[in-house]
């Protein structure tokens, strides 16, 4: 239970890897915020968590708007009178054009795109760390990011740079809420499998020769990590960026790329 006793507000949780981390967060103890704009996945992960013996908010909120975030964050004082983590992984399309080969990008679509995305993580981690600091909780912020920050996507400029801009604003905000032991991190995750993919309910694990582990990784994956950032545990570590991808960056090319092999306990023979 390591994290008994605490609230967590997890935005963009009524699927995917945010679902992930609000199941294991509350499995763990926490009374946990359930948030995402569409109510219906709010209900429904909430009830996953409260048939499952847990404790769950529903508030559905577009945490792009700052009067939103300001709701959200009143509904969780008004229900549980604290703060003590908040994991920023909500992420929205503005759908104007951002996506694509760079000379076809449209300007529209990178300016929406980037005010709405680091919007929410400013407004969510502005408002959750004021009320930690007030409160004098030494609380843990977890902003989910991408190893498309450090090694890109194609076609996926603004995406990529929008998760390296939180990468950064991590860093820096961890250094200025030091003081007020408040930590801040980031993870970083790789192929992970969500309920959008048809293979999602298929037998586990999927594999996947591009990964070094020799699979795609589940919201549960993601999950154990913001479970560790956001616990007791890891008190003494802030600012920093931590992979959950398999070993997909630590490789410098796709096994398909190199042409070789790979070698498996299948295949190796005697050694």
């Amino acid at each position: 239970m390591l994290l008994e006793g605490k609230v967590a507000v997890i935005t963009g949780s009524g699927t995917g890897i945010g679902k992930g981390i609000a199941l294991r967060f509350a499995r763990e103890g926490a009374s946990v915020v359930v948030n995402s704009r569409t109510a219906a996945n709010v209900h429904a992960t909430a009830e996953e968590i409260r048939k499952a013996g847990g404790v769950a908010l529903e508030v559905p909120a577009d945490v792009t708007a700052e009067a939103e975030v300001e709701r959200l964050f009143q509904r969780t004082l008004d229900e549980f009178g604290k703060v003590d983590v908040l994991v920023n992984n909500a992420y929205t399309l503005a759908n104007k054009g951002e996506y694509g080969p760079f000379l076809k990008m449209r300007s529209e679509g990178w300016d929406a795109f980037m005010k709405a995305n680091l919007g929410a993580l400013f407004y969510c981690t502005h408002h959750a760390a004021r009320i930690m600091a007030r409160q004098g909780i030494r609380g843990s912020i977890v902003n989910i990011s991408t190893n498309g920050a450090a090694r890109a996507h194609r076609y996926a400029i603004a995406y990529d740079s929008m998760k390296g801009a939180m990468d950064t604003f991590t860093r820096a905000v961890a250094v200025d809420l030091g003081p007020w032991g408040i930590r801040v991190n980031a993870i970083r995750p790789g192929p992970i499998m969500t309920e959008r993919s048809p293979h999602f309910a298929g037998p586990r694990p999927y594999r996947n020769p591009g990964v070094p582990l020799g699979r795609v990784g589940y919201p549960e994956d993601v999950a154990w990590a913001a479970l560790f950032l956001a616990s007791d545990e890891a008190g003494f570590i802030t600012g920093q960026a931590f992979e959950v991808d398999g070993g997909l960056l630590a490789q410098g090319r796709s096994p398909c790329a190199e042409g070789r092999p790979v070698v498996t306990p299948e295949n190796i023979g005697e050694f």
